[in-house]
């Protein structure tokens, strides 16, 4: 395992780690990774189709949603890769801020609409928290479950708050069609991720700076709708991994691999809302390096994010290139 590390070290690809494990953008920037092998040019990906002519703006001005909400006053389509991973499906996923509530828009083909996303969108519901209570209606028609999820203040009404996210979730699904996911290009892994395998591989406890007893795969808290969906989806994989503590001042170190499998569609977009980032090349793939050191990358195919945190004496880029060699090594996998 320590073999991994000591190659990716000989790279010379990125910036030295500073001490806590991060790397800073203008080193990372500066930095040009050579793959080995050279991949080969890959043609422009696919373009999904979304359910909704116009996508999220078309979604906003549906018939009925300033009657049930009033004005839209903002209408954004985030990034994050886990819903790069619903629209690279043939779904599609919007935030709107209205003049009477915020909510976010899921628009979930049948198809993902099983296990743990089945579960959440099964019924309506709310949960209360400290600063606010989230409430959540689902239709389902034309093929897709049209999902919202709305905020409200923690003493709303809630059976109110579930008939007026209901009221605009009916209004959303009236404009929904057939999408059309990405055609699926050749695997550059098996989907799902093994994050065992890729563990050993790329030898995470020498990453991590620690032993196989103090290293294990973690799962992100699931408290929010969008966090259960983004766990349950399946459309994208990730693996996260953390170092307990070994004593006393030991903050512990982190590590994530998260992937979407045909999401490179999706790159110009992703990369261009990744907040206080560069550009760099990693492996000879398009990049953005944040000043934490965390990498955001598409392979032609794909779309990656690593992160990392405290790790041992290397930076989340030089981690990068022996992640992309597993991944290469698999290419003549097909996808599960």
């Amino acid at each position: 395992m320590l073999l991994v590390v000591a190659a990716l070290l000989l790279s010379g690809c990125a910036a030295e780690a500073s001490a806590d494990g991060s790397a800073g953008p203008s080193a990372s920037g500066s930095a040009t990774a050579t793959p080995s092998p050279t991949p080969s040019a890959t043609p422009a990906p696919r373009q999904p189709t979304s359910p909704v002519a116009g996508g999220c703006d078309g979604l906003a001005a549906a018939p009925g949603v300033t009657d049930v909400v009033g004005q839209v006053q903002r209408v954004t389509e985030p990034r994050d890769l886990w819903r790069v991973g619903i629209e690279t499906a043939g779904g599609l996923t919007c935030s709107l801020l209205t003049t009477r509530l915020a909510a976010d828009a899921y628009v979930i083909p049948d198809a993902l609409v099983v296990g743990e996303v089945a579960k959440v969108t099964a019924a309506p519901g709310c949960d209360t928290g400290a600063r606010a209570m989230e409430c959540w209606a689902p239709v389902a028609a034309n093929g897709h479950v049209t999902l919202v999820v709305g905020s409200f203040s923690p003493g709303a009404d809630s059976e109110a708050s579930i008939a007026l996210v209901g009221e605009l979730a009916g209004a959303f699904s009236g404009v929904v069609t057939d999408g059309a996911a990405v055609r699926s290009q050749k695997a550059t892994w098996e989907h799902p991720l093994d994050c065992t395998a890729m563990a050993e591989i790329i030898g995470l406890t020498s990453i991590l700076g620690s032993d196989a007893a103090h290293t294990s795969l973690v799962r992100p808290p699931a408290r929010t709708v969008e966090a259960r969906l983004a766990e349950a989806s399946t459309t994208s994989s990730r693996c996260d991994w953390e170092r307990t503590p070994t004593q006393k001042g030991d903050l512990g170190s982190s590590y994530s691999i998260i992937a979407v499998p045909d999401g490179a569609w999706a790159w110009k977009q992703v990369a261009s809302g990744v907040p206080d980032s560069v550009d760099a090349t990693v492996g000879g793939h398009p990049a953005r390096v944040t000043s934490t050191g965390d990498v955001y990358l598409s392979d032609g195919v794909n779309l990656l994010h690593l992160t990392g945190r405290r790790l041992a004496g290397v930076s989340v880029v030089d981690t990068s290139l022996g992640v992309l060699s597993v991944l290469s090594a698999g290419s003549g996998h097909t996808r599960g």
